[in-house]
């Protein structure tokens, strides 16, 4: 948890694809359990024996049925200077496994679940580092409740999201059903690495989960 947790150092550069396969099989990991999972040798992408939409695309009714849908394609955060886009949207490979950020300066949607202003919760990923830099939610950590998200969708409607929780997670008890799980509003979440780099098992000690809510 954010308030009144000790800080977390920042992440030492790690290469990216190494940082988005672990922050996904903490997500995963407390859905279906470590056997079910496997990391695939270029640890860019998960397996699951289930679909990974079933996380995300069950909502609840709600007093705000939301906007209809449309792909986002711009990501803003004033707070932190944060202006990068989309790569193309996260689906299901064939082998059922998940494509993650193929470049570490761009953000990721994972399409099986809400578009952000959609009812349920629209959830992004974003590398934290790569082999030559930082990667483009380096700076997620600095995010404070109150600030804003502005997201442009594909219409070219700018809709706006504000940071509601900010919370760090062990990589080995993350919170699947808060991050992909039902809401009755339209909601989002920005996930990444965080934590100290464990050189030995090649992966960071945390995922950091930023909640926001569309602002009304």
């Amino acid at each position: 948890m954010v308030t009144g947790s000790k800080p977390i150092s920042k992440p030492a550069l790690r290469h990216y694809g190494i940082v988005m396969a672990f922050a996904v099989f903490g997500i995963l990991t407390m859905l279906y359990g470590s056997d079910t999972i496997q990391i695939m040798k270029s640890l860019t992408r998960y397996q699951s024996t289930e679909q990974p939409s079933e996380l995300s695309s069950a909502t609840t009714p709600g007093n705000f049925d939301g906007l209809e849908r449309s792909l986002p394609v711009r990501l803003l955060i004033p707070s932190i200077k944060l202006d990068t886009t989309f790569v193309e949207p996260l689906t299901l490979n064939a082998d059922k496994t998940v494509s993650v950020p193929g470049n570490y300066t761009q953000v990721g949607w994972y399409s099986g679940g809400a578009a952000p202003g959609e009812v349920g919760p629209a959830v992004i990923l974003g590398h934290v580092d790569s082999k030559v830099g930082p990667g483009v939610f380096y700076s997620l950590g600095q995010v404070q409740v109150g600030d804003i998200v502005k997201i442009t969708r594909q219409n070219g409607v700018e809709i706006t999201f504000e940071v509601s929780e900010l919370h760090r997670y062990p990589q080995s008890d993350f919170p699947t059903l808060d991050v992909y799980g039902p809401t009755n509003y339209p909601a989002l979440r920005l996930v990444t690495c965080t934590g100290m780099y464990d050189h030995g098992k090649q992966q960071y000690s945390h995922n950091l989960v930023v909640y926001a809510k569309l602002r009304q």
